[in-house]
């Protein structure tokens, strides 16, 4: 036997070898799948999200490294290792098998047909063009800007007021694929008079301009403030109390009477996105006093409204409230997606159950974009979009501000990336705000961290930008640096290696 007839005989061993332990892999994944399906099946009423549905089961079934072993050796055949297989895992897989039996000389293999490899990323290119509008700028990512009645107001007395019409106009044809109506300003007939303006301009325009509402949700902010007269910094102290009187230190109510439940000693605290950190020091009846360990340089102010968030525990919180439901019931006539923040399917379900009230249960549900904001909701983020996709059209959006608040910056982008590959698997769209270029928008100023951001944002399926004085300009910035970094980036890329708190048991 010469060199070459050896080396090409350990080569169809190692070949061979290697497919039956990935056909071994690959029955485990169908067993763990199959037995997930079984718990998502009565969720899922749309004939449509099964697929979907499917395809997030076979994804959820690898666990923590079981496909790393597999990825040096498929680089030696020339073979995929599986890193972009998110939209058709289960189809990726058995090419790779059919390859691999070519190559161990076992006989005629049969390829999954070409159209599965397309149907996934079709299903999800339709979902986001409801979502978030069609394709114009020739990006894949849509971007959502926003508005509120301030917007509108009179900056300089020298120039003439802004009309709704022309802002929005304006906002449009800077790159805004689809609107979305702040309604923390201004009163219902504000938002519905927006709403209306963006369908006149979409229908004279010849564009679907998609509208979003927001549902705001329980706000775990600071509710008064007393004895703060002054910035502070760290080593000061202050109080949390659960009724508002004077003391030694400033002093504040919370909220929700859940914050207040979740204090104990030694716990940390963050109040306005991190801009202000503290430790509980001690704990007695009725006040909880908190040292300053972090500040930005001039030190910070204590403010009614501003969010207060205990990292690392889940608060049990309702998913509406008194102002969701009303905002709840004019969204269903005049938005196009609604959002709202939830933490587990029962949240959803208290929703959909509002939705049926305030409609009677006579007709379709609206599109939902489910808000990730904490923990539990990133937790239970896969039987979310399973139960809202199984009734309706989905998105997902990643609330960066406040998911960094609860878990730290440092896991952010990790997390970040996971969700991305995640609803990739469940072809959901998604939508990323991360206050970009909030600097520009603001204040009229461009800043190097946030032109490097928004050129990151190609994996989002639509970037949502905030409202100011400068939007148009920051719009005009956004949609040209995403247009640019579309050219040389592609989406992503999973490496497969499990998910923790998503992983299933084997079935």
């Amino acid at each position: 036997m010469t060199l070459h007839e050896r080396e090409t005989r350990e080569r169809h061993a190692q070949a061979a070898g290697l497919r039956a332990s990935l056909a071994d892999l690959r029955a485990m994944m169908d067993r763990r799948a199959q037995a997930q399906m079984d718990l998502w099946e009565s969720w899922i009423t749309r004939p449509e999200f099964y697929p979907s549905a499917r395809n997030l089961a076979d994804y959820l079934s690898l666990g923590p490294g079981e496909l790393a072993p597999f990825e040096a050796p498929f680089a030696s055949f020339g073979i995929s290792s599986l890193n972009r297989a998110e939209p058709h895992l289960r189809a990726s897989i058995d090419a790779v098998l059919a390859s691999l039996s070519l190559i161990a000389g076992q006989g005629p293999a049969e390829y999954p047909p070409t159209e599965i490899f397309a149907a996934g990323p079709a299903r999800l290119a339709a979902r986001r063009a409801m979502l978030f509008g069609a394709r114009r700028s020739g990006t894949h990512a849509r971007i959502m800007g926003s508005i509120g009645i301030s917007c509108l107001a009179v900056r300089d007395a020298d120039a003439p007021p802004r009309s709704a019409e022309s802002h929005l106009r304006a906002m449009i044809g800077a790159g805004a694929d689809a609107i979305r109506i702040d309604t923390g300003e201004g009163l219902a007939e504000d938002w519905v008079g927006l709403s209306q303006v963006v369908r006149n301009l979409a229908q004279d325009m010849g564009l679907r301009i998609p509208v979003q509402i927001d549902l705001p949700g329980p706000q775990c902010t600071v509710a008064r403030v007393i004895g703060a007269h002054g910035r502070l910094r760290v080593g000061d102290r202050f109080e949390i109390v659960s009724k508002l009187v004077k003391g030694d230190f400033p002093r504040m109510t919370l909220s929700q009477p859940a914050q207040w439940a979740a204090l104990t000693e030694g716990a940390a605290l963050s109040i306005n996105g991190g801009k202000l950190q503290g430790q509980v020091i001690r704990l007695s009846k009725g006040v909880a006093r908190v040292e300053v360990t972090s500040t930005p340089a001039r030190g910070a102010r204590l403010k009614p409204g501003m969010v207060l968030a205990v990292p690392g525990v889940e608060l049990d919180l309702p998913p509406l409230g008194e102002a969701d439901l009303a905002v709840l019931d004019l969204a269903l006539t005049y938005a196009d997606n609604i959002s709202v923040a939830l933490q587990s399917v029962s949240d959803l379900e208290t929703v959909f159950g509002a939705i049926d009230r305030l409609r009677g249960g006579a007709a379709a549900l609206p599109a939902l974009i489910l808000r990730i904001e904490t923990a539990k909701a990133l937790h239970n983020l896969p039987d979310l979009i399973v139960a809202a996709g199984g009734r309706t059209t989905v998105g997902v959006m990643i609330s960066r501000p406040e998911l960094a608040q609860e878990l730290g910056y440092a896991r952010l982008t990790e997390l970040q990336d996971m969700i991305f590959w995640l609803c990739r698997a469940a072809e959901v769209p998604v939508l990323w705000a991360p206050n970009l270029m909030e600097r520009l928008v603001q204040e009229g100023r461009q800043s190097r961290a946030e032109l490097n951001e928004a050129a990151l944002s190609h994996p989002a399926d639509c970037v949502l930008i905030g409202h100011g004085p400068q939007t148009i300009e920051a719009l005009e910035v956004l949609s040209d640096t995403v247009l640019r970094a579309e050219r040389y980036m592609s989406r992503s890329s999973a490496r497969l290696g499990g998910f923790g708190d998503w992983l299933m048991a084997e079935g």
